[in-house]
């Protein structure tokens, strides 16, 4: 059995799975439309390409700065609870929106402010599904899961941009509705799902759980300091090379379009066989490897030169990104307790995303004193740190993966 039919095995066979599925990826292809029918509304109500990029930085900045007080939440409440109030939130948003369009154009205030409560809400919506994930998925097909989450997050970023641009042609407040029908989906499969569990500090009394405790279990914890220092530079090196390609000069000839959907799937193929890696290399070894291709792949950047050898290096980059992700992730899913995932998830987030900011910065400063070529060499330089970091970090990342579980009689 391939590793992509094994995916689609578990989606089907798991009733509760598959209600989670199907309503996450709805609301992440209604959340892609939007992503490219955001700007392009802003840019049509201000005439300024300058303000309308506010949007972004304020959702980037929402998403860091709400990380840990989002995974706080996710500890405090059910994931089920939590979910459909981040799911109500978001069709509020997204309905004021179109609301604002059918009424002559939102004005950048309105737009903002869903940007910011749409990004909170996205923020305590994720670890809360985390949890909800370790709730009715079964430990041994954790890896598969968290495979066929990703190939469901790539196969919605490759739809959904074009949709939502096509969408907005017709009609400025058609992707907008479309959205909102997107969470209206999300809700009625989250309310579907069991409950969970929720902090419970003893007693039959539930009070808000030690903000700290998540900082506590990353320090004590050697999987995830190791993976939070292969995380920090890799985040940063992965975003100033989409920055590298975005801002150079011949970018504005064309072709952009092409190179990041060919990349999107590339992300979508790793997703694949992302679960077969972890299982058949380990954690520590997918790392590793990761690193390395990615190393070689911005220096063959350097020494080619131009969009060929951005879109090689981008590719490989993505291919790889879906497969030490999840073995990452699936990790952390079986390591860190139920009771503090929340935590320690936002945390993480909050670290790991730290360096995100100067992407762009550094990218555009790089490519304008010093050209592509020295660019491209701090990214291999960030990537060789990756693969240093797991080499100091050898025997926290040595973590073991339960075997699959078996396949039922006659598949």
């Amino acid at each position: 059995m391939s590793p992509l039919s094994g995916r689609f095995r578990l989606v089907g066979a798991n009733p509760l799975f598959r209600r989670l599925w199907i309503g996450q990826f709805t609301s992440e292809l209604g959340s892609s439309m939007t992503v490219l029918a955001i700007p392009l509304l802003a840019v049509a109500v201000t005439g300024s390409p300058g303000r309308a990029s506010v949007l972004a930085t304020l959702g980037f900045v929402t998403t860091w700065l709400t990380a840990v007080p989002a995974g706080q939440l996710a500890d405090r409440v059910g994931p089920r609870r939590l979910m459909l109030a981040c799911d109500t939130v978001r069709l509020a948003s997204v309905t004021a929106v179109a609301a604002g369009v059918l009424l002559g154009g939102p004005p950048l205030w309105l737009l903002g402010t869903a940007a910011v409560v749409s990004g909170a809400a996205m923020t305590a919506f994720n670890p809360a599904a985390g949890k909800m994930l370790r709730t009715v998925v079964p430990a041994e097909q954790l890896p598969e899961a968290v495979s066929a989450n990703q190939i469901r997050g790539y196969t919605a970023a490759i739809a959904g941009p074009s949709v939502g641009g096509a969408l907005f042609g017709l009609a400025r407040a058609v992707p907008f509705a479309a959205d909102a029908l997107s969470y209206l989906v999300s809700l009625l499969c989250v309310r579907g799902l069991p409950e969970g569990r929720a902090a419970d500090t003893g007693g039959g009394r539930r009070t808000w759980p030690n903000l700290c405790e998540g900082l506590g279990v990353l320090w004590h914890t050697p999987f995830l300091r190791g993976t939070l220092a292969y995380s920090v530079p890799a985040n940063l090196a992965v975003s100033m090379l989409m920055y590298i390609l975005l801002l150079r000069p011949e970018a504005a000839g064309g072709g952009i379009g092409a190179s990041l959907s060919g990349a999107a799937v590339c992300g979508l193929v790793g997703s694949t066989f992302a679960a077969a890696a972890h299982r058949r290399f380990g954690l520590r070894r997918v790392m590793i490897g990761t690193g390395t291709v990615r190393l070689l792949a911005a220096l063959t950047a350097a020494l080619v030169g131009g969009p060929v050898g951005l879109g090689f290096a981008l590719g490989a980059v993505l291919l790889l990104a879906p497969v030490v992700g999840a073995a990452i992730s699936t990790t952390t899913l079986l390591v860190v307790d139920y009771e503090v995932y929340g935590r320690v998830s936002g945390t993480t987030s909050f670290i790991a995303g730290a360096l995100q900011p100067l992407a762009p910065l550094a990218a555009g400063f790089l490519l304008q004193t010093a050209g592509p070529t020295p660019a491209l060499g701090v990214v291999a330089g960030l990537f060789a740190l990756c693969v240093l970091a797991v080499l100091a970090g050898r025997r926290g990342l040595n973590v073991t993966v339960p075997a699959p579980a078996p396949a039922p009689a006659g598949t």
